[in-house]
C-alpha cells in the first residue's frame, strides 16, 4: 500500500508521512522481466501522465493515486533507469507496472517519474517550474517528485518500496472578502512570490543521499514562484489553492508578494517564518487582517490595451524590433483547459534567448538577439523579408530547456491585406491574401506546419543556422520521439517530429483535435454535400496557444474553400481528363499557383501557390517519382484547423485543400494529378508539414 500525503506544516510545525508501494518479483535467474504492484488512496477522472490527486484529507493533505501512463524509473547493481509502466486505462488506486531490469538483478533505488536523460543515479534531473497553473487539485500533480533508497526484501520473491516526497508546497488560503478597496466581483487571475530563497528551476537529487535534497547550480534556479489561476475564481469565495516549490531555506527570509485581479493589483512583504521541508506544505494566509498587517498596497490595474500575443510576428522595416517573451502563444485565452495541453499556464519565465535558423542570409543579425529585463526579446532585421525563429531558454546563455519559440515573418515593404471569401452556401470568411511566410504576395517560397503545431519550416532548398547554409532540399531535421507529446515539440521547434510508432501518421502517441481549436467532426449530407448549411463559417473553439498565425488570424475553418470548385462535393478529381477539369475551377488564371475566385464576381483572384510540402516521415519534399525535383512549383496542400473523423478514432486525420499539378490545353505535365484540386479533402497524415492560409478571428 502506499500513500502518498503531503501534511501540513504551519509556523513550522508539521508531521511527515512517508509514502510505500510494493515490487513483486517473480522470476528465474534466466528471466528479466518483473512486475511492480503499487497502490495509492484516493481517485479522479482527470487523464494526466503524472500521478495525480484523488482526495483531500480533512487536514489538508492531499491523497495520490497512479494516472494512466505513468512511469517509475529503476536502478539495481546492473540496471541503469529501466522504465516501468502500469497496466491501468484508467486512473487507480491500485495497478502493476511492467519493466525489465538485469538478469539477476534486484531494485535498489526507485524514483518518479520517469525520465529518459535520468543515467546517473546521482544526479536525478527535476524541474520545477516558475510559471505554474492552478484549476484545482489535481493541478500540483503535474510537478510531483518522489524517490526512494529503501527497498526491503520481504521473500517470496516481493520487495517493498518506501517512496518519499522530495518537494514542498505552498498552500494558499485566499479570501478577501470585506477588504477596503476591492469588489467581490473581481476575478483572481494571478498570485506573484518573489522568495528570499530559490524556489523553483532545474535541480538534481542523489538517490543513494536522498536526506541531502536538492542540488544545483544558482543560476538554473529562480527566487521567483507565479500562480496563473485557469478558472479565475471570483473573490466572493474563499479560494484554496496550491503551488509546488523546492525545499530550502527560507525562515527569515523577505517575501514580496503581488496578487491580480481583473481591476487590481495588491502588493505588501512578509517574512516567512520556518524552513521549507520535502513533504509538507506551508500555509500563506490572505485576508484582510493579513493586507492590513503587512500594509499592503493596493492599485488599480492601468486602464490601458493588454498587447495581444501570437507565436508569429509579421515586420515590415529593418532595425531594432521586440515581442513579449514571458507569454506563450496568444495567451491565457488561447489554454483550452483539460484537453490534454502540455500546459495549463500561458507564463514563460525565459533566462536567455537565440536565433534557431531563418530561410534568408542574414535576415536576423544573431547577435543582436537578446532578452531584455522587461520580459521581451529584442532582436535587429537587417532586411524586411524572411522566415526565422527565435526561441527562449530556462538558463542563461542558451541553457536548460527551450520554453518556447516564436516565428518572425519578414513580410516586404507593405502588410498582408485581408480579403473576403464568400463559400458555397454564401458564408463569408476574411482571409489573408498570402500564404503564412510568403516572401511576398505571390512568392512560392512559404513555411510549412505539422498538424497542430506552431512551429514553421521553410520549403526552400537551403536555410541558415548559425550563419551556416543548410541543404535541405531533400531532407529536413526529424525528431524520432519515443513518447510522442506535445512538450516534446516545443523542446525542439527547429525539427519536424516523428512519433517511432508511425501507424497512422501521427507525429503524437495519441491524437489530440483540440490543438488548432477546432473539433468540428461534422460531416455534410450527399448529394448536396459542401451546399449543406452545415458547411458554415466558423469554429467549435478559441483559436489556441499551439496556432502559428499572427495576431488576430488563425487557422482557416474547413468550409474556407469549398467556392473555389463548381461541385457540391469540392472535388474535381471524378471529371476525366486533364484539361476538361478546368471547367469546374472558380478561377482567374494560373501562375505557379492558381488565383482563385474569391466570389462569382472575382475578376483578379487570390492567390494560392504551388508550396510543395514535406514528408513527416523523412522531412524529405515530395517529389512524385521525379528524384530531387521538388514539388514546390507542382503541388500543394493547404491545412484547415479542423480535424476528420475517418471512422476510427486511432486514425487521427485532419481536413486540408489539394491542389495537384496544373496542365493547359497546351501541355503536359510530369507532375501527375493534373488539374485536380480537393477543397475539403480529408486524408493527409498530420505529421507532414503543409501550408496555412491564416482567416480572421470571430
Amino acid at each position: 500500500m502506499k500513500n502518498i500525503r503531503f501534511t501540513s506544516c504551519f509556523l513550522g510545525l508539521a508531521t511527515l508521512m512517508v509514502s510505500c508501494s510494493e515490487i513483486n518479483e517473480s522470476f528465474s535467474p534466466a528471466q528479466e522481466q518483473i512486475s511492480i504492484n503499487g497502490t495509492l488512496d484516493g481517485f479522479s477522472a482527470m487523464p494526466l501522465t503524472r500521478t495525480q490527486v484523488g482526495s483531500m484529507a480533512e487536514d489538508g493533505a492531499l491523497l495520490m493515486e497512479w494516472s494512466v501512463g505513468d512511469q517509475v524509473g529503476m536502478f539495481g547493481g546492473n540496471t541503469v533507469n529501466a522504465p516501468f509502466t502500469g497496466n491501468h486505462t484508467a486512473p487507480a488506486a491500485q495497478t502493476t507496472f511492467f519493466g525489465s531490469i538485469a538478469s539477476g538483478d534486484v531494485p535498489q533505488y526507485a524514483y518518479y517519474p520517469y525520465n529518459e536523460q535520468a543515467v546517473n543515479l546521482q544526479s536525478i534531473p527535476v524541474a520545477i517550474p516558475t510559471e505554474q497553473a492552478y484549476a484545482d487539485v489535481n493541478s500540483i500533480a503535474a510537478y510531483d517528485v518522489k524517490a526512494t533508497d529503501v527497498i526491503t526484501d520481504m521473500g517470496n520473491g516481493t520487495y517493498q518500496l518506501n517512496m518519499r516526497q522530495m518537494v514542498s508546497l505552498v498552500r494558499f488560503e485566499i479570501s478577501l472578502t470585506g477588504v477596503d478597496g476591492l469588489s467581490t466581483d473581481e476575478k483572481l487571475q494571478r498570485v506573484e512570490l518573489k522568495t528570499g530563497a530559490p524556489v523553483t528551476g532545474s535541480y538534481t537529487y542523489d538517490l543513494t543521499n536522498l536526506d541531502n535534497g536538492f542540488t544545483g547550480s544558482s543560476d538554473a534556479q529562480s527566487t521567483s514562484l507565479n500562480l496563473t489561476f485557469v478558472n479565475q475564481p471570483s473573490l466572493s469565495e474563499k479560494v484554496i489553492a496550491y503551488a509546488v516549490a523546492a525545499p530550502g531555506t527560507q525562515g527569515g527570509k523577505t517575501w514580496e508578494c503581488t496578487f491580480l485581479t481583473d481591476k487590481h493589483q495588491v502588493s505588501f512583504t512578509t517574512t516567512a517564518l520556518c524552513d521549507f521541508e520535502a513533504g509538507k506544505y506551508y500555509i500563506m494566509p490572505l485576508s484582510a487582517t493579513v493586507l492590513e498587517n503587512n500594509q499592503a498596497v493596493i492599485e488599480d490595474v492601468p486602464a490601458q490595451v493588454e498587447e495581444e500575443t501570437a507565436n508569429c510576428y509579421m515586420i515590415n522595416t529593418t532595425g531594432e524590433h521586440s515581442f513579449l517573451a514571458t507569454v506563450i502563444g496568444n495567451g491565457q485565452k488561447g489554454i483550452i483547459p483539460r484537453v490534454g495541453f502540455h500546459t495549463e499556464s500561458a507564463y514563460i519565465s525565459p533566462k536567455s534567448a537565440k536565433l534557431l535558423w531563418q530561410d534568408v542570409e542574414g535576415f536576423i543579425d544573431a547577435s543582436s538577439v537578446r532578452l531584455g529585463g522587461d520580459g521581451r526579446c529584442y532582436y535587429v532585421a537587417n532586411q524586411n523579408v524572411g522566415n526565422a525563429v527565435i526561441a527562449v531558454y530556462s538558463g542563461e546563455d542558451q541553457t536548460g530547456d527551450i520554453l518556447w519559440s516564436w516565428h518572425i515573418w519578414g513580410v516586404g515593404d507593405e502588410m498582408p491585406a485581408d480579403e473576403i471569401y464568400t463559400n458555397k452556401i454564401g458564408d463569408q470568411f476574411t482571409v489573408m491574401d498570402r500564404t503564412l511566410g510568403a516572401h511576398s504576395k505571390t512568392s512560392l517560397y512559404v513555411t510549412l506546419y505539422q498538424w497542430g503545431r506552431k512551429d514553421p519550416f521553410p520549403n526552400g532548398s537551403v536555410y541558415y543556422v548559425d550563419g551556416v547554409v543548410q541543404e535541405v532540399e531533400t531532407s529536413f531535421p526529424i525528431y524520432v520521439s519515443q513518447t510522442g507529446t506535445i512538450a516534446e515539440t516545443i523542446q525542439h521547434p527547429g525539427e519536424m517530429q516523428k512519433y517511432i510508432d508511425n501507424t497512422y501518421g501521427n507525429w503524437m502517441a495519441e491524437a489530440n483535435n483540440y490543438l488548432w481549436g477546432d473539433v468540428n467532426l461534422t460531416k455534410p449530407a450527399w448529394p448536396d454535400y459542401l451546399e449543406d448549411p452545415i458547411a458554415c463559417a466558423g469554429w467549435t473553439d478559441v483559436k489556441t496557444i499551439y496556432d502559428p498565425s499572427p495576431v488576430g488570424y488563425r487557422v482557416a475553418n474547413k468550409y474556407t474553400w469549398t467556392g473555389l470548385v463548381k461541385r457540391s462535393d469540392g472535388n474535381t478529381s471524378g471529371i476525366s481528363g486533364t484539361t476538361s477539369r478546368l471547367d469546374y475551377i472558380n478561377y482567374v488564371k494560373y501562375d505557379n499557383g492558381y488565383y482563385f475566385k474569391k466570389n462569382d464576381s472575382d475578376t483578379e483572384g487570390t492567390f494560392y501557390p504551388q508550396t510543395g510540402s514535406r514528408y513527416g516521415s523523412t522531412g524529405t519534399m515530395w517529389s512524385a517519382g521525379q528524384g530531387s525535383v521538388l514539388m514546390r512549383g507542382g503541388s500543394s496542400r493547404y491545412w484547415s484547423a479542423s480535424p476528420h473523423d475517418a471512422g476510427n478514432t486511432a486514425e487521427p486525420y485532419s481536413s486540408y485543400m489539394t491542389i495537384g499539378s496544373y496542365t493547359d490545353v497546351n501541355g503536359v505535365t510530369p507532375w501527375g494529378a493534373e488539374n485536380k484540386i480537393n477543397v475539403c479533402d480529408f486524408t493527409s497524415s498530420r505529421r507532414d508539414a503543409c501550408a496555412v492560409r491564416c482567416v480572421r478571428e470571430k
